[in-house]
């Protein structure tokens, strides 16, 4: 079969076999496009055009797409076979396309998501630091969604730049469990590939554009969860799918950079500084949650303090230096915008911030871009919570007669489009919140606390300080009676990271005593945690 694929930047023509996937030539061919659900024709995310030639209308297809946009030729990369000659172009809808055909990562001036660290553009210096004869390292959150570096003065403990971008493996999937499936099937190196490619041409423009004059960049410490860990590491991830869920490694590790990257992309200079790799405490509760609990320094509280981290996974913890439960739950990706019919990540021209006043809705976007591209996990929140003040869903999720098919409408976007709201996603944000709400019940219960005994509540993740709490409350994530103990921290997981390079020697021994006391709990057959999250479907309460 010929097929012409139509881009932003040029035009291609590729062959293929009849009844090859139309998804795995785009990608094979270094044309990536988004598949939140990893190719398994849930997320929608994959859209293409057909403009001459014939591809069948599947169910998927017909889940996703309106009868007028498959007249119009729209269709699901992912559930398309090749069965004839066809000329496609590439559906662009806010962030969905992550990368230039070459495979060049597309700058979506995602923001900085961490306490005290820039928040207005992808690369920003923090004003006013006069750089001294010192050493210096370089902090690397590689989360699921979004990395996050930060160039350090160890000697000051100052951040004195950070810079945030996509995680390119979310070509792959957005939740973690489709990148471990699509490791384990034969992915594994291309996922390690993207990762270390994207971290030796980030850490080098880094200390290119900002090393100090008079210093060296003495270490690097990263982390982040057990599963981009083990992609990095190229560990086999198989272990990590199934019960009993077992990782290949998750005690700390010491090693060169240049043993840990791809050596041809790294200059010579940069291939012998040394690197540690934060340890974890189990396959779901990873170095990135021991970094985030040593920022909060929960090794030394006396009283009981609560975490929760959000993303798509939701780790959460609860306890005092002497005692630490633990545990994680599949949130989903909405949180992150994924699964919601017009979510997108935390780019500039998300709508942030929603409001509705005598029913019509107000928005904020990310940067104030406008006209806006999609909805950020916080949009999500705040317009779940919005209709639900209005009464416009009940507390069941339902949508009222008047948006029930089309969605309840937000604004347009740059091509006319309407965004929209609808009841799948806001069945999307009941099971998200449900899991979470629930874990922290069960914490609270099994460790033998009530509201009261909690003296914090720490919101982590990729939105956490920029999270309205009262309206994450309003929809029953969070407990009224933990609200005014409520503090949004942000990434807390490069904060620790810049803790343990400031002071390594103390912040091991800390990452050592977390890892020691911490016991996990396993919430997915557990009675209990499933009965509470039917419970807790409901908004409210």
């Amino acid at each position: 079969m010929h097929i012409t694929v139509i881009t932003r930047e040029k035009e291609y023509s590729l062959s293929a076999e009849k009844g090859a996937s139309l998804f795995d030539l785009l990608r094979s061919n270094g044309i990536r496009i988004d598949s939140v659900c990893g190719g398994k024709g849930r997320c929608g995310k994959c859209g293409v055009r057909l403009l001459t030639g014939r591809l069948d209308i599947t169910a998927a297809d017909r889940a996703v797409f309106s009868d007028e946009e498959l007249e119009n030729g729209c269709r699901l990369a992912c559930r398309a076979s090749l069965n004839d000659d066809i000329t496609i172009e590439l559906i662009y809808s806010g962030e969905e396309i992550l990368a230039d055909p070459d495979g060049t990562p597309v700058d979506n001036g995602i923001n900085a998501d961490s306490d005290g660290m820039p928040e207005d553009n992808e690369k920003t210096a923090v004003p006013e630091i006069v750089f001294s004869k010192a050493e210096y390292g370089i902090a690397i959150d590689i989360g699921t969604t979004t990395l996050a570096l930060a160039l350090v003065n160890i000697y000051q403990g100052r951040v004195l730049f950070c810079c945030t971008s996509e995680n390119p493996q979310r070509v792959y999937g957005r939740d973690v469990i489709s990148r471990v499936d699509r490791a384990a099937k034969g992915s594994g190196s291309e996922l390690k590939k993207l990762i270390s490619s994207k971290l030796s041409v980030e850490i080098a423009e880094l200390i290119s554009d900002h090393k100090p004059e008079h210093g060296e960049i003495k270490r690097i410490a990263i982390a982040g969860n057990t599963a981009m860990l083990h992609i990095l590491r190229g560990y086999d991830t198989s272990g990590l799918g199934s019960h009993p869920f077992t990782p290949v490694n998750i005690n700390q590790e010491e090693l060169l950079l240049g043993s840990l990257l791809s050596e041809e992309e790294l200059p010579d200079d940069l291939r012998r500084i040394p690197v540690t790799i934060l340890p974890g405490i189990s396959a779901f509760v990873g170095a990135d949650i021991v970094s985030g609990l040593l920022s909060l320094t929960f090794q030394e509280r006396e009283k009981p303090c609560a975490f929760i981290d959000l993303g798509t996974n939701g780790e959460m913890a609860v306890g005092t230096r002497d005692k630490l439960l633990v545990t994680s739950v599949a949130a989903g990706p909405a949180f992150e915008g994924g699964n919601i019919k017009w979510g997108t990540g935390s780019i500039r021209g998300a709508i942030s911030k929603v409001s509705i006043r005598d029913g019509k809705p107000g928005i904020e976007t990310i940067g104030g871009l406008l006209p806006p591209k999609g909805i950020c996990g916080t949009g999500v929140i705040e317009t779940t919570a919005e209709l639900l003040e209005n009464k416009i869903i009940d507390e069941t999720g339902l949508l009222s007669d008047l948006f029930f098919d089309s969605g309840y409408p937000l604004s347009k976007n740059a091509s006319g489009e309407t965004i929209v709201f609808t009841q799948d996603d806001i069945r999307e944000v009941q099971l998200a919140k449900s899991a979470v709400r629930a874990g922290l019940e069960i914490l609270l219960e099994r460790y033998g606390a009530g509201y009261n005994d909690i003296d914090r509540l720490y919101i982590s993740g990729g939105f956490g300080h920029s999270l309205d709490i009262s309206k994450a409350a309003k929809i029953g994530m969070i407990p009224d009676g933990l609200m005014g103990k409520c503090e949004a921290k942000g990434n807390t997981s490069l904060l620790g990271l810049v803790s343990f390079l400031c002071d390594s020697d103390k912040a091991q021994m800390d990452c050592e005593s977390i890892r020691k006391i911490g016991e996990e709990l396993y919430l997915s057959s557990d009675e209990v945690f499933n009965s509470l999250f039917l419970d807790y479907m409901s908004f409210g309460g």
